[in-house]
């Protein structure tokens, strides 16, 4: 029994070297392609337990909570939002290991840094904060299609009376109720102005992130548009909504589930708006979307025309009804990686996420098959300075396709990015250096919509 007790008292000591060897702030790079992001990690301890948060700076995000998971020389966080690191503590001063997000992998070293090194400030962002002139509800949900309970928060004017409502259904990617993202909370401020405005708003978190039940990576569409059916069912329940006045709104990929329920003529659903909605095939917005991208990133016109046929092909080649592994082989030969390699790890691990069923269902995805079929009124709006879904092109899905109605309101807004922030280039990376979160011109005209409806 005594080298049983010499073998523990051990181990004890070195866990608790390590212990000792990772509290504090660790910095590193994360290559996601188009950009290196810096990535803090601040790890301590209080009475007795471990703690973690992390900085992104280059996105404006500060102090996001991580649960975290020590095993020796082993380092394990995640947080509710999906992302997740595995690292093994290689020396006094570095950590080494796997970055991984909504089937994203990247590998990662991080360095010990003076917890000062970042003197980023937080940007006062249009986020409310309490006292609100609305009541607040945190709401939970049942999904009956996949059996599952979706968790909300339900925002509604004080005093009594009915109410016109909206769902908020966010863009791509696992998000919370607030579509966080870059330092913003975007649906937070769109909740709020409506309320205030006397609209009452439900929004709730993807499947997986937050308090929201169930799996969302391998989810699609059509399960999407299910838990969004889920929460009209909850919303209709209300004594205080105006059953006849319940509308979605929907961001990008969640105005391409707004328009599909509106092509679909679910019942009560009288109205809806979508911003930034991808309105032309999915094939052809996605080689659109990666030529703009790299336009506002500075590549030139021989690189981007490049660029585009070898993504005309990867982009058939995740259309076609070839299986699994021939997709693979394929757009392998397209990119021309032949050979396994550390370079080219990025890549194939991209490759292998366009090849999951879940992606290659979006992509065969042709949204003018069910705008054609929308009835009721539409308040389009898009930004000229978008770079994920271009104004120009997908307005034009909809003239081209969505039936005419003495409601509908399509807008273009000049200078304004894929999140409706005035912006200078539309650049991804721009999101996080903008005061704003919405811009109030767009707030504005679409509470005038609804409540004129």
């Amino acid at each position: 029994m005594k080298y049983i007790g010499l073998l523990l008292v051990l181990l004890l000591q070195s866990c608790m070297g390590f212990s000792q060897e990772i509290i504090g702030s660790w910095s590193g790079k994360l290559d996601i392609g188009t950009q290196k992001l810096t990535f803090v990690v601040h790890i301590g301890q209080e009475n007795g337990q471990w703690t973690a948060k992390a900085d992104s700076p280059d996105q404006g995000a500060f102090g996001i909570p991580f649960q975290i998971q020590v095993e020796g020389d082993s380092v394990f966080l995640n947080n509710p939002q999906g992302i997740k690191l595995s690292l093994l503590i290689i020396s006094q001063d570095k950590l080494q290991g796997q970055f991984s997000q909504s089937g994203m992998k990247i590998p990662v070293i991080l360095a010990r840094t003076a917890k000062d090194v970042l003197t980023n400030k937080v940007l006062p962002f249009q986020t409310p904060k309490p006292p609100y002139s609305y009541d607040t509800l945190d709401v939970v949900f049942p999904n009956k299609y996949a059996n599952i309970q979706l968790a909300g928060t339900l925002t509604f004017p004080k005093e009594k009376g009915k109410y016109p409502a909206v769902i908020l259904l966010t863009g791509s990617g696992q998000q919370d109720r607030d579509e966080t993202l870059f330092g913003h909370k975007p649906f937070k401020v769109l909740a709020d102005y409506l309320t205030r405005n006397g609209i009452i708003v439900l929004r709730y978190d993807d499947r997986g992130a937050g308090k929201s039940e169930g799996s969302f990576e391998a989810s699609t569409i059509d399960d999407f548009s299910k838990d969004a059916i889920s929460a009209l069912e909850f919303l209709k329940q209300q004594k205080n909504v105006d059953i006849n006045k319940i509308g979605i709104l929907g961001h990008s990929e969640g105005g391409l589930v707004a328009n599909l329920l509106a092509g679909q003529g679910i019942p009560n659903v009288s109205f809806i708006v979508t911003l930034a909605a991808p309105t032309v095939p999915i094939r052809d917005l996605m080689i659109e979307q990666l030529y703009s991208v790299g336009k506002a990133e500075g590549m030139s016109e021989f690189q981007l025309e490049m660029a585009k046929e070898i993504n005309k092909k990867n982009f058939d080649v995740v259309k076609s009804e070839l299986n699994t592994d021939e997709a693979f082989s394929q757009l392998k030969k397209n990119m021309n990686i032949m050979e396994e390699s550390s370079q080219n790890e990025a890549i194939r691990k991209e490759m292998l996420m366009m090849v999951t069923p879940a992606y290659r269902y979006f992509v065969r995805i042709d949204p003018t098959d069910f705008i054609k079929e929308i009835y009721i009124p539409v308040f389009g709006a898009f930004g000229t300075l978008d770079v994920q879904v271009p104004s120009t092109l997908n307005l034009r899905g909809y003239y081209d396709h969505l039936p005419r109605n003495s409601k509908t309101v399509l807008k273009e807004y000049d200078g304004m990015n894929h999140l409706f922030q005035k912006a200078k280039t539309g650049r991804v990376a721009e999101y996080a250096q903008i005061q704003e979160t919405i811009n109030e011109q767009v707030l504005k005209d679409i509470a005038f919509w609804i409540k004129g409806l």
